[in-house]
């Protein structure tokens, strides 16, 4: 229990707090020594002067009138002496079985003109003394002794001291406390989480905090907290359901090569059979590897491995090479590829960009109706390259955009089969764009088709060659 760091935060406190306490007390115990002892001195320098006043020479010496005497007290709470010029007593009024201390250090600087006070002992009591020269023309001619008992000022220190004793321990338990109830209306926040994180497990991830309270660090810990469970929340469920598509995914082609395989196996049959389920074989193994390919890409860019190799790209000639590569498929379909490109550069990995354009060009073609046209377009967009892919095809329906990217999501999952999609492209072209700093978004119209925009970062322009005019327009049929 005591290792808990409620006790620990309550120990902390009490100790700086019995530290501040005691520099407290130290320092108000010694400003009152001080001020007694200075109203001391302040009584004793009024008497002083009194009574040298009173002073008178005669022969000589220093002589002190009867009335200035303080012979007539009947305690021993002071004493008086005066002396000679040359140091020798002239008068003390001790009384009996009172020996008063030799003070010669304050006698001499009395002597030679100046006020002293000092401390010394008369048995058991404390005494405050005054020293002060007797002048008279400008001479000195004897000094004057006065000491008065510094009883009451023990007695009142002593009763402080006592005071202070009772007083500081009191309050230190007290805030002990208030220290320990404290840390626990601190800590409670704490507790709160622990509880929560406890109850959390990959299968329950819905339990929340909740907290209500001010906006402190406690609060936006709880909040943050909350916040990190809900995207822990989100992703496990992407997870479980990319989990859980990729396996269908995976196992229809499986169990379309275990099948053909199973019926070339029920019986033989001529060269021809054998070719033709080989032939389905092959296109299902084929389909089979590219969605393992798109899998194993998705899982490399979602562990974050070491970025590929960066380098400056002339993004219209890129997208030049990727219109060249797909306008078979395109000329398959009587469709019209039209490019327009301007000149600029962008920073990145070719091969990924290459696979990005080719997944959206692709998309395009394959919803693109027979003779339709797809449109290709590079422009600068201020400090940014923006490409759009533009189709004729029969277009997205608004409810479908806002999960276009998501993995293995299709509008129409029966059409996208028929035409050999995995549900994967978007996602990895997506993927790409904001692995190069960039962004891709969707806008269609049902009926008018749809585009596709990717924006990259660009980094400049790239030299001018005599056979790469400014502006590249290319209708590839």
């Amino acid at each position: 229990m005591f290792h808990s760091l409620r006790w620990r935060l309550t120990g902390w406190y009490v100790l700086l707090l019995a530290g501040v306490l005691l520099l407290f007390s130290a320092g108000t115990y010694l400003a009152v020594r001080q001020l007694l002892r200075n109203s001391l001195d302040d009584v004793l320098d009024h008497q002083a002067e009194l009574i040298v006043q009173a002073v008178t020479i005669e022969r000589g010496e220093p002589m002190l009138p009867r009335e200035a005497r303080l012979t007539e007290r009947r305690s021993n709470d002071s004493f008086m002496r005066l002396y000679r010029g040359d140091g020798s007593l002239v008068f003390a009024d001790a009384r009996e079985g009172q020996k008063l201390p030799e003070l010669s250090d304050a006698l001499d600087e009395a002597l030679h003109g100046e006020n002293e006070h000092s401390q010394t002992r008369i048995g058991a009591s404390a005494f405050r003394v005054a020293t002060y020269p007797v002048i008279r023309d400008g001479q000195v001619v004897g000094a004057l002794q006065i000491g008065l008992s510094m009883g009451d000022v023990e007695e009142t220190l002593w009763t402080l001291l006592k005071v202070l004793l009772v007083l500081a321990p009191a309050l230190l338990i007290l805030a002990s406390g208030g220290g320990l109830f404290l840390a626990n209306r601190a800590l409670g926040p704490i507790d709160q989480i622990t509880r929560t994180a406890q109850r959390i497990s990959a299968e329950n991830l819905g339990g929340r905090i909740g907290l209500r309270g001010p906006n402190d660090e406690v609060g936006r810990l709880a909040w943050t907290f909350d916040a990190m469970l809900a995207r822990l929340e989100a992703a496990f469920e992407r997870q479980r359901r990319f989990t859980a598509d990729a396996s269908h995914e995976l196992r229809t082609p499986l169990t379309a090569i275990l099948g053909q395989i199973d019926v070339a196996l029920e019986r033989p049959r001529e060269a021809e059979g054998y070719r033709k389920t080989l032939t389905t074989i092959r296109e299902q193994a084929q389909r089979l590897a590219r969605l393992v390919g798109d899998l194993l890409f998705l899982a490399r860019a979602d562990a974050q491995s070491a970025p590929p190799v960066v380098e400056a790209i002339d993004i219209s000639a890129l997208l030049r090479a990727v219109a060249a590569q797909v306008e078979p498929l395109a000329a398959a379909r009587e469709q019209r590829i039209e490019l327009t490109a301007a000149p600029l550069q962008v920073k990145g990995n070719e091969d990924d960009l290459i696979r990005l354009f080719l997944n959206l060009l692709d998309n395009a073609i394959r919803y693109t109706p027979q003779g339709g046209r797809i449109a290709l377009s590079c422009t600068n967009g201020g400090g940014e390259v923006i490409i759009r892919i533009s189709d004729s095809g029969p277009g997205i329906a608004p409810e479908h955009l806002p999960r276009l990217f998501d993995r293995f999501y299709r509008v129409d999952r029966g059409r996208s089969r028929a035409h050999g999609g995995s549900g994967l492209g978007l996602t990895i072209a997506q993927s790409i764009a904001q692995a190069h700093g960039g962004r891709i978004a969707a806008e269609s119209v049902v009926g008018q088709g749809s585009t596709f925009i990717v924006t990259l970062p660009a980094t400049g322009q790239p030299e001018r060659s005599p056979e790469r005019p400014s502006l590249v327009a290319a209708d590839i049929a």
